[in-house]
This record gives C-alpha cells, structure tokens and sequence, in this order.
C-alpha cells in the first residue's frame, strides 16, 4: 500500500512540474526558420539596377522579390545560379556575387557579355528594371577560411575573374582583417579593367593591400606592365612564395597557364585554389579526348523520368560534343528538368544516375567518390561518346 501512495505522490509531482513549464510559443519551429534563411535553396530575386561597368560588362542589383523573406547570407567569394528561360528553353549560369557579405539588403553581380554566348548575351540586351529570377542560394568554396589560407593571400585574375575578389576585398576591407593581399589583375586593354576606381580606392586607403595590374594588348599610352601573368612578373610583386595562398579566377586558357607557372615557381597544389574552370569552347580540344570520335558524331539518349508519378521515358539524338545539360534542357521538357547551379561538376546539383553508355568527363572535374562509386553522373559536364541511358527517377 505505502508503494502505491508513494508512486502516486511522485507521479503527481511530475505531473505538476510539467504543467508549470512554460507552453511552447506558437512561433517555436526549433531550427527550420534558421536553417530556411541559411539554406533556401531557391530565391526568387528582383532586378533593381543595372549600371555599366564597362564596354562589354554591367553591374546588376538585385533584392529579395518576396518582402518576408530576406536574401540568403553569403562568404565573400560565393556565387549564384541565375535562370532565365530564352525562346522556350529554361537554363542557368553561375555568377560571382560582387557585392560585400556585410549587407544583405541587395546582391551585385558583375556580368560581361560573352561573344558566341548563350545566357549573358541575352541578360545584356534584355533584362530590364523590375523583372524577377530565380536563383539558387549561394554556392561554390572561394572563400577565406583563415585555419588553411593564413596571413599572405595572391589573388591572380583574369578579365571578369577580378568579381569574387571584389566581395573577398571589400569583406576583408570594411573587416580591418589583418590579411596582406596582392592583386594580379590581368586584361586585354586598359578599358577592360572593371572597378578600376574602387580598386585604387582601397590600395590608397589599406597599406595591407596592394593592386597590380598587367595588359596583354594595351594602347601606346598604357605607362603599366604588359604581356601574360608570368612567373617573374608574380615573384616581382610577391616577392616569394612562402606562405603565400593563391586565389586564381579566370578563363580556362589562363587557367593552364598560370598552372604551368605556378608549378615552375614551386608552389604545391594544396597552396592554390583555381575558381570552377566551366565548361570548354572545344571539347574535342580537352586532354584525354578520344582521336577516334569525331566532333560530328550523334549519340542516342534515353531518359526514363516520372509525368504525374507514372514513369515515361523520352528518346532523342545529340552531338557528342554539347554537355548533357545542355541537351537536356534543349527538350523543353518539364519533367526532365534537372537542378543545377555551378554548370562545371562542382555544386552537384545535377546529379544524374547513369545506366548504360560511355562519357568523356574533363580530367579536372571533381566528382564525389560517393557518386562514381553509385554511377551518379554530373551532365553539366559530361559528354556522350555513346548512346547512353540516363534515369531521373532516382533521388
């Protein structure tokens, strides 16, 4: 009997401390709000601005579209992946995120109009004050991480390459982080250099930060360096390479050579960190190409997706040398419609399960180890050297 009464007295106790806790509020969802600001995924953005940058290159400002739900924070650094859909077919590009991690109230992106190119063309010429995109939150790893990089940072970057180090500088700038920063910044002719002004701003107001500039084709009255980033002219401004990190950001051909120089100076890849290098101009061009497979040649493609929870497939004929991104998106096919963000193997996005057939990959694109071991394919890169069989349907 007592056992029971005492049993009872403690079941009572307990029942009293609960009920004197404090109700959970009605706002309370543990972390989903955080973690939705930190990681949404999607935004959709409004275009707010458009400012010339240079010949060929705009600044566009953009603000968060939906007035309840702020822009997503970002490491200097950092990019997007911005949609639009151009005569039928919905695609994205990746942009460097120009604007400084500090604020959140706008994004910038600095955007030069490619010749023969598909999406920034089309941005150049027709997007207009007021129109809304759909983006991706941001993305990509050229960002400072102080544990690896340390005190002494060599940005090298080619043409529009200098946009993520705009975001890193004027972070590290308004920050008063102690970081010595020197500059390589390489372009065809004086009127390419974009920020010019800002970038002299801030050499003339932080001791700890230097600007260099070299042109390859500059006018007679350029009085500054000329030719390529070569090794001499990178040791001239550095003076050496210890502990010394090195930033590099630009087009694929600068890429090898500024590789090659690099190397030839002693520097160990564990101390470089080259921006995702983008699909080729030419695949066919691409170490490790097969000589056998001529750019002309056609493949067939099966994709087995799911219409309204019911599996489909759908069979179409590509180049061997168009990514499988591109294709895809080229069907105008809602349901085979594949996320992505980077469009250079990185961000994994569009990761795709790969039944049957055979790709050629670009030796220097990343791939999880978890996804080749499981046959998980990154189309925005991957190129058909036979027919091959593709399946949306896993997740």
């Amino acid at each position: 009997m007592m056992e029971d009464i005492k049993k009872y007295q403690k079941a009572e106790k307990q029942k009293k401390l609960i009920e004197e806790n404090q109700p959970i509020p009605w706002y309370y969802d543990g972390l989903e709000n955080l973690c939705e600001r930190i990681h949404p995924g999607k935004q959709l953005l409004k275009l707010t601005d458009i400012q010339e940058l240079s010949h060929d290159t705009k600044l566009y400002r953009f603000i968060s579209a939906k007035p309840n739900k702020p822009l997503a924070p970002f490491r200097a650094g950092q990019y997007i992946g911005l949609t639009v859909t151009i005569n039928g077919v919905r695609t994205s590009r990746p942009y460097s995120l120009v604007s400084s991690p500090n604020q959140l109230a706008y994004y910038e992106l600095g955007i030069r109009k490619k010749v023969g190119g598909f999406v920034s063309p089309y941005l150049y010429n027709n997007a207009h004050i007021g129109d809304i995109f759909e983006t991706t939150e941001p993305l990509g790893n050229l960002y400072y991480n102080p544990l690896f990089h340390g005190k002494d940072l060599v940005y090298i970057a080619g043409g529009c390459g200098i946009t993520p180090f705009i975001s890193l500088l004027r972070d590290i700038t308004e920050k008063l982080a102690p970081i010595n920063i020197t500059v390589i910044y390489g372009c065809l002719t004086e009127k390419d250099i974009l920020f010019a002004s800002e970038l002299e701003s801030i050499q003339s107001r932080r001791s700890n930060i230097k600007i260099k500039y070299i042109l390859s084709e500059p006018d007679p009255t350029w009085k500054g360096e000329c030719g390529f980033i070569t090794q001499d002219k990178i040791l001239n401004h550095i003076g050496s390479i210890d502990h010394k990190y090195f930033y590099v950001v630009g087009n694929r051909p600068m890429y090898q050579f500024i590789e090659n120089e690099l190397k030839d100076m002693g520097v160990p890849n564990h101390k470089v960190y080259y921006e995702a290098f983008g699909v080729p101009e030419d695949i066919t061009k691409v170490i490790g190409w097969p000589n056998d497979i001529d750019s002309s040649k056609k493949v067939k493609v099966t994709v087995s997706f799911r219409r309204l929870g019911v599996e489909d497939s759908i069979e179409f004929e590509t180049l061997c040398v168009e990514p499988l991104l591109n294709s895809l998106e080229s069907l105008k096919e809602e349901s085979v419609h594949l996320e992505t963000g980077c469009r250079s193997g990185e961000c994994a996005l569009c990761r795709t399960k790969l039944i049957a057939g055979n790709l050629f990959v670009p030796p220097e694109t990343t791939i999880r180890e978890v996804d080749r071991g499981f046959g998980f394919i990154h189309p925005c890169v991957s190129y058909p050297i036979t027919d091959i069989h593709l399946d949306l349907t896993y997740t």
